[in-house]
């Protein structure tokens, strides 16, 4: 039992670490972004039944949640709630949101076809651009971890080369 619960605890700070980690190599704003499908799935829970059917969250940028709501009283409902809201959804989340920005619009998620282009086509980041992250990390990784340096790299170069300038 003792040693059960020592293995949980070394796992869990693994996975702090990793976290850490990955906070201080992704860019700016990355991790709003990725956590954005998640807060749109928990949106009725976070809102309410029902200003969460008349809203949706659309964007996260430097700490402000743009949601988009059907109607002008959807909108007054939730910019009078927004500060609950915020804490809410930072202690569900993790995200340091400040405050909200409502604006009436469309609420409908029609889900994306990603239906690539000819011209775009794959995305392979230049080898350049892998070695150039590989050298922000290696020092990060132990020896043994050099793998995983490598695919963090390859991730950074990659997520660089699909959203240029974030």
């Amino acid at each position: 039992m003792k040693g059960r619960n020592r293995n949980t605890r070394s796992r869990s700070r693994g996975f702090d670490r990793v976290g850490a980690l990955l906070q201080r190599v992704l860019p700016p704003g990355a991790e709003e972004k990725l956590a954005l499908p998640e807060l749109r799935k928990e949106w009725e829970i976070i809102a309410g039944a029902v200003l969460g059917k008349k809203s949706l969250p659309l964007e996260i940028e430097k700490g402000i949640l743009l949601v988009s709501a059907e109607t002008p009283a959807a909108a007054k409902a939730l910019s009078m709630r927004a500060g609950t809201l915020a804490k809410k959804i930072s202690a569900m989340t993790g995200l340091n949101i400040l405050s909200l920005k409502v604006i009436v619009g469309n609420v409908t998620m029609a889900p994306k076809k990603i239906i690539l282009s000819p011209r775009r086509g794959k995305i392979t980041p230049a080898r350049e651009d892998v070695q150039k992250a590989l050298e922000e990390v290696r020092g990060k990784f132990s020896p043994e971890r050099e793998q995983v340096a490598r695919r963090l790299a390859s991730l950074m170069a990659f997520y660089r080369a699909r959203f240029p300038g974030r």
